[in-house]
């Protein structure tokens, strides 16, 4: 049976030692924004990543739960193709699932793009805009932009998001029936071609020595068993920030930056905005016809 309350062991343990931040205050930020949080999380199998000791400590990426985990605690078993293991992987599917990961110091939720009732079909495409240094952030913006284009072009409607990191996520929404193979080729094409476009500012490659200062638009979480950080998730950086939906005028504008979106600035923005990453939760685009590499490859033939 699933308690009515979790109870928080060592709340006063600094998670953020330099900032003061405590397991009890990230407990208190993730109870105010589990309404909105936990549809993007539900049903998804987690990848934990616990920091005993906080942010400035060790850290370690867990696939299946340790055996002290309680009986009640949701869970997706997941057998991997590599070696037939079976992982117990976590369901964040309610508040009490969420704060047990918490007490656990698993800062960040890290789900599956696909769901534990159809776990080969993926919810939605997702671009990482990813950055080399913190202050080409305003390259990340334009890269965004020109994401958002060639989605337009392939009837698709995308999503941005900061990452909590130095860097963006864009989701595409789908209606499930698209393997991650369809997704991953589609993802492949569209980072490809701006690539091939933007040469100067655009790279798919993932050697920071080699991609330099571009900005490296990655396809590859779009894989089975993959994951990418939860909207919403609190990162283990300084300043504990937040994965934070955007507005496309904010990201026109330029003006955003990562650093302003944290565990105590984020509800005040969602009390204000609302839950602006509700439509990736809705689904229903189609990849285009060929999964759009014909659509996106003829321009560039001969």
């Amino acid at each position: 049976m699933t308690p009515s309350r979790v109870l928080l062991t060592h709340p006063d343990k600094l998670l953020w030692p330099a900032d003061g931040i405590t397991k009890a205050d990230l407990a208190a930020y993730y109870e105010r924004v589990a309404p909105v949080l936990l549809p993007h999380v539900r049903d998804r199998p987690l990848v934990m990543r616990p920091f005993p000791q906080g942010i400035s400590g060790r850290s370690f990426y867990r696939q299946s739960l340790p055996r002290t985990a309680p009986g009640w605690l949701p869970r997706f078993t997941h057998v991997t193709a590599a070696d037939g293991r079976a992982n117990l992987m976590p369901l964040a599917s309610c508040l009490q699932a969420l704060l047990w990961l918490v007490n656990q110091a698993a800062i960040e939720l890290h789900p599956w793009l696909s769901r534990i009732d159809e776990p080969a079909a993926p919810d939605f495409l997702v671009f990482d805009l990813d950055i080399v240094r913190a202050e080409l952030f305003p390259l990340a913006l334009e890269a965004a932009l020109l994401v958002r284009g060639e989605l337009r072009r392939l009837g698709l409607a995308g999503y941005p998001k900061t990452s909590g990191g130095d860097g963006l996520h864009i989701y595409v929404p789908l209606a499930r029936g698209p393997g991650y193979d369809d997704t991953h080729r589609t993802a492949l094409t569209v980072a490809r071609s701006l690539e091939t476009d933007h040469p100067r500012l655009i790279s798919t490659d993932p050697r920071p020595a080699r991609r330099k200062d571009r900005v490296m638009v990655d396809y590859a979480q779009n894989a089975k068993g993959h994951t990418t950080v939860a909207v919403y998730s609190v990162r283990p950086r300084p300043g504990a920030p937040v994965s934070m939906p955007l507005r496309w005028e904010e990201v026109e504008q330029g003006a955003i930056r990562p650093a302003m979106f944290t565990i105590a600035t984020a509800p005040q923005r969602l009390d204000a905005l609302g839950e602006l990453f509700s439509p990736v939760l809705a689904g229903g685009q189609r990849l285009p016809p060929g999964n759009g590499s014909g659509a996106v490859d003829a321009r560039h033939r001969g």
